[in-house]
């Protein structure tokens, strides 16, 4: 229906006579506008930029002058600097081992949907990556499953559990994340409809993403489960067939996260829905093997800046087995370590002492250093050799404030020397044989007790036990650790004036071991030491129709005396290592070990019961306050109520009145006021009143303090209401 134009006859126009107004205009049918997304507020990079320098100095301001307060603020801020700067290095090593430790996993992955994709077309190529109860650490084995898979032609969709719990929501994140470029601002948007070349769809319609895929040439969309155990057994099986449905058209990929076993998923889903998939199953590095590469980079290499004890070390150990806890929990337990030794310790700024900075050492800093159990060790130890010159040099040291700063420059130095040798020695036993165990706890005897090797140690033994190959492989060992020391822990060569010594014979007992062997392959005979087992013969002899057992050693050949020589030889050489010291006896160790075990059990292995119990019987002890401080008469009215009605609850048995309870606690309060100044002086106004008026004001007060004392107990777990009687409460034993 054609429209006229617009015409004024008069003071009419032509649409005052229309019964409807028609909408036609001349350049066509407008576009439909499309919808806007939300962007970034104005500002959020500037927010961004000073998120960085006010958490530093937030944490700037969290570190306090110690030293009863005599602490400089110049010692404070690098205190904190110090922390920041350690931790900061240590957490980007972990950081580095924990994505080397899943390389071969993603090369795999990688290689099996490659495959899949020119191999597969009826199912769905599926991925089982069997990760174990290492939970935390799965973020970063899909964070890194989407950078290694995601490509410009690719798209990864990552779904937990706790996000999406219906097929709906599924769909939609599918959808949402699978169509955008996936920004945080963007995630959030909930739209209902989807448009795509003129269409409109459902937020949960595959279509949409069947129009991208096309108009975008997407090569794969993967579909990552990464807690497929927190997953409806119901909602998988329903999602992968539906997209199982879509997949010629869409290239759909799933990968699975699992923590048990994949028979136990498999059970869980629908046989029809384990047909549509075409899986592989792959093992994720476990978590001690995880555990013992961070332990070797963040604990025991050469270049940490702090140390560890080893009862510290042996309980993170012993916690990590007992919980079955993830990598995490130990990555948290190293930085609270890190936390409370520059917290807490003014000594931790002697120990990274840079040039120049000598002027941070106060005389308090000294003052401290001569109440340390190992400055008292290092004095009575220098005494204890009865020399003149130890004499003075001890005497220096309690006296003369100069030489005390010369001698903390230089302990720095001969801690970290110590330390290196000690790490040496270690890798030397495992070399021997002598520690057949994990890394971390051979590293943990060797700190808590000393290096053994000695002429009657395990390492000696293991030695005297080898065959020629095996020595030779060891001996070869023990000259690399000279020589180049050992770059995965950072140790570098061994530098000290006995060093080249020690290295020149072992490499002569190496040369002649193998001129050795060379001979016995020639001539085809066996060689054996005399500490050997075969060397050893055993007779019996029988006198009066009495047998005697006696053991005797075989007859040794020249090779076999050569072979002997050359295990004492190197023995001998090595047991000049043999080091006994711990290194809470070297001078100023508090300033660069934290061996503290209580404050890591307190917060990570809480005991809600034992604080719960020493805050209600023992108030005082976290409210510092006059009124709630004991005074050894008893039950005190000015206590917080719930830590009297707790005395009161000690007192019952397993059924408690509430009304004996009540007229107890009014008893006790009554004329004295309300506990702790939780009742507040009473108004002039009260005063005029009559006393009658005034007790049942009283007892107001009285009774809201008895319901909410009662009601916290109920809150803490202490009693419950008892069904046997109506008026009565009954205690709930704590396990």
């Amino acid at each position: 229906m054609a429209v006229e134009e617009d015409r004024t006859d008069g003071p009419f126009s032509q649409e005052d006579h229309q019964v409807a107004y028609i909408f036609n205009p001349a350049d066509g049918a407008a576009a439909r506008p499309a919808k806007r997304r939300r962007v970034s507020r104005k500002g959020a990079k500037s927010k961004g930029s000073n998120l960085g320098s006010s958490l530093a100095a937030l944490g700037s301001s969290l570190f306090v002058p110690l030293l009863n307060g005599a602490e400089s603020a110049a010692c404070v801020q690098e205190r904190h600097r110090l922390y920041e700067e350690s931790w900061a290095k240590v957490d980007s090593r972990i950081q580095a081992i924990l994505r080397n430790s899943n390389s071969a996993t993603l090369e795999q992955v990688s290689s099996f949907v490659r495959q899949a994709k020119t191999e597969c077309f009826d199912k769905i190529p599926t991925a089982f990556i069997v990760t174990g109860t290492n939970i935390a650490s799965q973020d970063l084995l899909f964070e890194q499953l989407s950078e290694t898979l995601q490509s410009g032609s690719s798209r990864f969709v990552r779904l937990r559990s706790t996000e999406v719990g219906s097929l709906k929501a599924v769909l939609k994140r599918i959808i949402r994340t699978g169509t955008s470029k996936a920004t945080d601002d963007e995630e959030e948007n909930d739209t209902e409809e989807k448009e795509t070349d003129g269409k409109r769809y459902l937020e949960y319609d595959l279509e949409a993403l069947y129009a991208y895929v096309q108009t975008q040439n997407c090569d794969q969309i993967f579909v990552a489960f990464q807690d497929s155990e927190g997953f409806d057994s119901s909602l998988l099986s329903d999602l992968i067939t539906l997209l199982s449905s879509w997949r010629p058209r869409i290239p759909f990929t799933l990968l699975f996260g699992v923590a048990t076993s994949v028979e136990l998923l498999q059970a869980r889903l629908l046989k029809s829905a384990c047909r549509q998939i075409y899986g592989g199953q792959f093992d994720d590095v476990q978590t001690d093997t995880i555990l013992e590469s961070v332990f070797k980079g963040a604990v025991a290499a050469s270049d940490v800046p702090l140390r560890l004890g080893g009862p510290l070390l042996r309980w993170m150990l012993d916690r990590q087995r007992d919980q079955v806890a993830g990598i995490q929990a130990f990555i948290s337990s190293l930085k609270y370590a890190y936390m409370c030794h520059f917290f807490a310790n003014p000594l931790s700024v002697l120990a990274h002492l840079e040039a120049g900075k000598d002027k941070l050492i106060q005389p308090e800093h000294l003052e401290a250093i001569r109440n340390t159990p190992s400055f008292r060790k290092h004095v009575e130890g220098a005494i204890e050799t009865g020399t003149a010159e130890k004499f003075q040099y001890a005497r220096s040291l309690l006296e003369d404030d100069t030489a005390l700063r010369e001698q903390v420059q230089a302990s720095s130095l001969e801690s970290r020397v110590w330390m290196d040798e000690r790490l040496r020695s270690l890798l030397m036993l495992e070399a021997a044989g002598a520690h057949h165990g994990a890394f971390s706890r051979a590293y943990v005897e060797v700190i808590s007790e000393g290096v053994a090797m000695s002429e009657h140690s395990n390492m000696v033994a293991s030695i005297r036990r080898m065959g020629m190959s095996e020595l030779a492989r060891a001996i070869e060992r023990f000259v690399s650790l000279l020589r180049d020391g050992e770059p995965s822990l950072g140790l570098g060569p061994y530098k000290e004036p006995d060093g080249a010594q020690m290295q020149s014979q072992l490499e002569t007992q190496l040369t002649a071991l193998r001129a050795l062997t060379r001979h016995a392959e020639a001539e085809g005979i066996s060689v054996r030491s005399r500490y050997s087992g075969q060397s050893k013969v055993a007779r019996t002899t029988v006198i009066a129709q009495r047998v005697q057992l006696s053991h005797h050693s075989a007859t040794l050949k020249d090779e076999d005396k050569r072979l002997t020589d050359i295990m004492d030889a190197v023995t001998g050489v090595l047991a000049v290592r043999h080091d006994e010291t711990t290194p809470g006896s070297l001078l100023l160790s508090e300033s660069w070990l934290y061996d503290a075990r209580a404050p890591s059990r307190n917060v990570f292995v809480p005991r809600p019961r034992a604080v719960f119990e020493r805050s209600l019987a023992r108030p005082h002890d976290y409210l510092a306050c006059e009124c709630c401080r004991p005074d050894g008469e008893g039950l005190q009215a000015t206590l917080p109520a719930t830590a009297i009605l707790y005395q009161m609850y000690q007192e019952t048995g397993s059924l408690i009145n509430v009304a004996d309870m009540w007229a107890s606690f009014y008893a006790l309060i009554r004329g004295q006021g309300a506990a702790c100044g939780q009742t507040g002086e009473e108004d002039g106004a009260m005063r005029d009143e009559d006393e009658d008026e005034e007790d049942e004001e009283k007892q107001r007060e009285a009774l809201v303090l008895f319901y909410r004392g009662l009601a916290e107990l109920r809150a803490l777990g202490y009693v419950k209401s008892s069904k046997k009687k109506t008026d009565h409460v009954a205690k709930v034993k704590w396990l």
